[in-house]
C-alpha cells in the first residue's frame, strides 16, 4: 500500500498538517510519499492507492499548485481513493464550520475530482500576530484582534486552533479505509 500527500501552503500552517499526516500514516505501516505543491511539475499519481490533497486557504482560496495538481490529475483520481483537507479559519468557529465545508472543500470536490472524496478534513488554522502575511492581513488584523477580545482570548498572542487529536484521527481513519479494501 502505497499513500501520496500534496499539499499546498502559504505561511506553513497546512505543511505542519501535512506532515502530520504523512508521518501517522508512516505510522501506521504504509508507505507515504510527502509533496509541497510548489516543488512539483509533474507528479504522476498512478502508483499510489491513496491520495491524500491539501491546502491552505487565503482569501478564500485554495493554494494555486494544488489545485493544478487536481486538475492535472483528474482522470487518474477518478480510479483513486482521494481525500482533500484544509486548514483555514472557517474552522475555527463552530458558527462557520459548515459554510467552509462547503466552500473550500465540497465545491473544490465537485469541480476538481471526477468522483466524491472518501474523506474531506476542516482543520483549524494558526492566528500570530507577529507573522508577516502582507497587506490584506494587516487590514484584517484589526478584525480577528477584536473577535479574540470578544472570545476573552489575548490577541498578542499566538493562537493554534488546529486540533491534532482529530487530525490523528482522520488520518488513521482513511489508514482503515486503505487497509480493509484490500
Amino acid at each position: 500500500m502505497k499513500a501520496l500527500v500534496v499539499y499546498g501552503s502559504r505561511y506553513g500552517t497546512a505543511a505542519e498538517i501535512a506532515e502530520e499526516i504523512a508521518r501517522v500514516i508512516t505510522e501506521e505501516g504504509v508507505e507515504v510519499d510527502l509533496v509541497d505543491s510548489r516543488a512539483i511539475k509533474d507528479c504522476d499519481a498512478t502508483p499510489y492507492d491513496l491520495v491524500i490533497v491539501g491546502s491552505g486557504i487565503k482569501m478564500g482560496k485554495w493554494t494555486k499548485g494544488s489545485l493544478k495538481f487536481l486538475q492535472n490529475n483528474r482522470s487518474i483520481l477518478a480510479e483513486k481513493k482521494v481525500a482533500l483537507f484544509v486548514s483555514c479559519g472557517a474552522a475555527n468557529d463552530e458558527d462557520s464550520r459548515a459554510e467552509g465545508q462547503e466552500k473550500y472543500l465540497d465545491e473544490v470536490a465537485a469541480k476538481n475530482l471526477v468522483n466524491q472524496p472518501v474523506a474531506t478534513g476542516l482543520f483549524g488554522s494558526v492566528y500570530d500576530p507577529d507573522a508577516k502575511h502582507g497587506i490584506i492581513f494587516n487590514f484584517t488584523q484589526r478584525f480577528i484582534k477584536k473577535d479574540l477580545k470578544e472570545k476573552g482570548l489575548d490577541p498578542s498572542k499566538r493562537h493554534d486552533y488546529r486540533d491534532w487529536d482529530g487530525i490523528h484521527s482522520w488520518t488513521r481513519g482513511l489508514v482503515d479505509l486503505l487497509k480493509n479494501e484490500r
